[in-house]
């Protein structure tokens, strides 16, 4: 792997931690949401420097598209007057800490990395890896029915969402 290749996947991954945190320590939910759809951009991109260009995109059109405009509109929706009052932001030092601890710790991991020669595990290549058709065979011959079970799993939740949010039924 390339220097620039490995400073870009720890940016990256530095990035992904940060907007995680931002994800738990914001106050406000739409806050929430978009460090969430930092978060998973940040995972597209790691996908995509990881040659799994497909699994990239769709992480981007699936999460980022679908699930996140979802839990957006739910937030907009179903907001309580409540949550749009912050007049406390004494949480700012707090992020501020948090972010700093976590520079803290990358630093330190950086410069052991840089100090110490560890050795460098080179992981197999998987021929079918990140492509539709070796995903496609994945999922409807070796886990078909995991799979089907996620699906209804995803179909109850949406039914049971809408019979929460509509009381006059």
């Amino acid at each position: 792997m390339a220097l620039s290749a490995y400073l870009f996947q720890w940016a990256l991954g530095l990035a992904m931690i940060l907007s995680a945190l931002g994800v738990l320590l914001a106050r406000k939910p739409v806050h929430a949401s978009l460090s969430f759809l930092l978060t998973l951009m940040t995972l597209a991109l790691t996908y995509i420097n990881l040659s799994a260009s497909f699994i990239g995109v769709m992480q981007v059109l699936v999460y980022g598209g679908a699930i996140l405009v979802t839990f957006i509109f739910v937030i907009i929706l179903f907001q309580d007057a409540h949550y749009q009052i912050d007049k406390h932001p004494a949480h700012t030092s707090k992020f501020l800490l948090y972010i700093a601890a976590v520079a803290f710790i990358a630093a330190l991991v950086a410069f052991a990395k840089i100090l110490y020669d560890f050795p460098t595990v080179i992981p197999k290549k998987i021929p079918d890896f990140g492509n539709v058709e070796g995903l496609g065979r994945v999922l409807y011959l070796d886990f078909f029915f995991p799979f089907e079970a996620v699906i209804f799993l995803f179909l109850v939740a949406i039914v049971g969402a809408f019979f929460i949010g509509k009381k006059d039924l």
